[in-house]
């Protein structure tokens, strides 16, 4: 017998519509707020000095300490604000992550179930890590591995998961092969990693990281072929739980 995925023009519209709303409008909502932390942390630090200038005090106060402490006070203000952005970023890009690995197992159920069982379908389509249904479509033929985009939804897939479990395998894959999304704690002139500096909080996932990630799920869907065949012998197909 022979399984279809069958991509139509309208639904791959659609796909990319949903995927470029999502986009537009993190920028728009949320990473154009973080645009100029720096100007943020001066306002904050002359909001501090004038602050403290209105409290009680003496002959003795010295308004230069003043100015230390509320220039100290803007720093620790601007270092919240560049994690609160990180975050943001993060949470973005897991967001987006999430749509498209639901977008793609959703679909491959529906065209599985035109020659499956539901609870066949189902399984093939949501059970396992996203590297099985990469394995499906390359039984199907396309060998979506080789294509340009490819490595750059890995690494989205490593981050998101450090970013939702923290230490562990995906850490570790991230820093053999994708080492630019992981902040070097013992700065840019150290090449690797010294394992026991290695640790979830040093995930560095730029605004530009963001949108390279984005453009290569666009172009996932944009490369996705309208038609891929698997043939089976009646033997091998799946049968329902």
């Amino acid at each position: 017998m022979q399984l279809q995925l069958y991509m139509a023009s309208i639904m791959k519209l659609h796909i990319l519509e949903q995927h470029d709303f999502y986009v537009a409008q993190t920028n728009k909502r949320v990473l154009a707020q973080f645009q100029d932390l720096e100007g943020e942390a001066d306002g904050h630090a002359k909001e501090e000095y004038n602050r403290l200038m209105k409290q009680p005090g003496d002959e003795s106060t010295d308004f230069a300490d003043l100015a230390h402490i509320a220039h100290d006070r803007a720093i620790g203000f601007y270092c919240l604000l560049i994690d609160l952005k990180q975050q943001m970023v993060l949470a973005a890009l897991a967001g987006l992550y999430h749509q498209w690995e639901k977008e793609l197992r959703e679909f491959i159920e529906r065209e599985l179930r035109h020659d499956m069982k539901k609870d066949a379908a189902k399984k093939h389509a949501w059970i396992g890590e996203i590297n099985k249904i990469f394995d499906l479509l390359t039984k199907f033929g396309w060998t979506v591995r080789t294509r340009p985009f490819f490595p750059l939804i890995d690494a989205c897939r490593l981050v998101v998961n450090v970013y939702k479990h923290g230490n562990g395998r995906s850490l570790e894959e991230l820093n053999q092969r994708y080492h630019q999304y992981l902040r070097d704690p013992l700065g840019p002139d150290v090449p690797t990693f010294i394992p026991d500096y290695l640790d979830h909080t040093l995930l560095a996932v730029t605004e530009e990281y963001f949108r390279e990630i984005a453009d290569a799920l666009r172009a996932f869907w944009v490369e996705f072929p309208e038609r891929l065949y698997l043939t089976i012998t009646p033997s091998a197909r799946p049968a329902a739980s």
